[in-house]
């Protein structure tokens, strides 16, 4: 899953893969809140949505007939410290995926909008995608699927005629693993999207999520890095459910100004942290030894250390 401002869905995603297997149909609701304290900024950011779970779940890549995944999520940013003079106090977040297979065909279908006027502030203020996938390999363990998106947004591409071009095709791959001791998923769509877990059985494991969205230096890579224990096995009959973690995240928050200030706004954090989890429920919390601003790629100022708690959860409901 491509982008920028996708935390929540991957979560969410990851939480509904647990679910048990042959659900017939299952409605999400996603609530999130996460809060950031530094030297000189305050973060808010609290966030809401619905989403739905159809078919086969945690199952090898063969029995996958159908599997169907949607969901919508808007997450404010609520700066009460405004950081840049002429910035907008307000940056609104609003995502929306659909995720379909049906036996070797993929579907998908990508929204993202992170500004102060999404939308309406133009074509470099959010991005869409729709595409299809076909599984060149399928075996229990192993999956591969090619294909090709159309993409909406601002692509830096200039026609001759000095307008910008809008659409552009985009690959489609994603490469999955699934086995006893290595588990992996790697995407590519406007950029890569790694993630994989070491031990995914054993009660002690580890966990890494990697993305880029640019590729200026090392700084960009946005990743997570955790070593959990689970307090019950896979095998238990309270299932694996629970545990906790500790581990190193980079961050990376960014958004198109349209106002008084124009461009595109990073603001990069650096922590490491603890981690409770209760599937349904996460709660993660740490301490932030850097971070920085960034306007157009360049550096602008430092809002120093401090710490952050974020609360993620999901409510699943059955309808049978």
């Amino acid at each position: 899953m491509p982008g920028k401002h996708l935390l929540m869905i991957i979560i969410v995603f990851s939480i509904a893969t647990q679910l048990p297997a042959q659900e017939p149909f299952t409605f999400l609701i996603p609530v999130g809140y996460d809060f950031s304290h530094l030297d000189s900024q305050t973060l808010h950011s609290p966030a809401a949505g619905a989403g739905f779970l159809i078919g086969e779940q945690d199952a090898p890549f063969t029995e996958v007939e159908h599997r169907f995944f949607g969901l919508a999520l808007y997450q404010p940013i609520i700066f009460p410290e405004v950081s840049y003079n002429g910035m907008s106090e307000y940056i609104h977040q609003v995502d929306a995926l659909f995720d379909g297979r049906i036996n070797r065909h993929q579907l998908l279908f990508i929204f993202q909008s992170s500004s102060d006027r999404p939308l309406s502030g133009g074509l470099n203020t959010f991005r869409t995608a729709a595409g299809w996938g076909y599984e060149v390999i399928r075996h229990p363990d192993l999956s591969l699927i090619l294909g090709t998106v159309l993409g909406v947004s601002d692509f830096g591409v200039t026609l001759p005629s000095g307008d910008l071009l809008p659409v552009m095709p985009l690959p489609l791959i994603r490469f999955g693993i699934d086995t006893k001791w290595f588990t992996s998923s790697f995407d590519f769509i406007t950029g890569p999207n790694l993630e994989f877990t070491i031990a995914p059985k054993e009660r002690i494991r580890f966990t890494a999520d990697m993305r880029m969205d640019n590729y200026r230096s090392i700084a960009d890579l946005v990743c997570e890095y955790t070593i959990w224990y689970r307090f019950f096995s896979t095998d238990h009959k309270l299932g694996d459910f629970a545990g906790i973690g500790a581990g190193f995240k980079n961050d990376i928050i960014d958004f198109e100004l349209t106002g008084d200030v124009s461009g595109t706004f990073e603001l990069r954090h650096t922590s490491i942290f603890a981690v409770f989890d209760l599937s349904i429920l996460k709660i993660q919390g740490g301490w932030i030894f850097n971070s920085g601003y960034l306007l157009d790629g360049i550096d602008i100022g430092n809002p120093g250390r401090g710490f952050f708690i974020s609360v993620q959860g999901i409510i699943p409901i059955t309808i049978k």
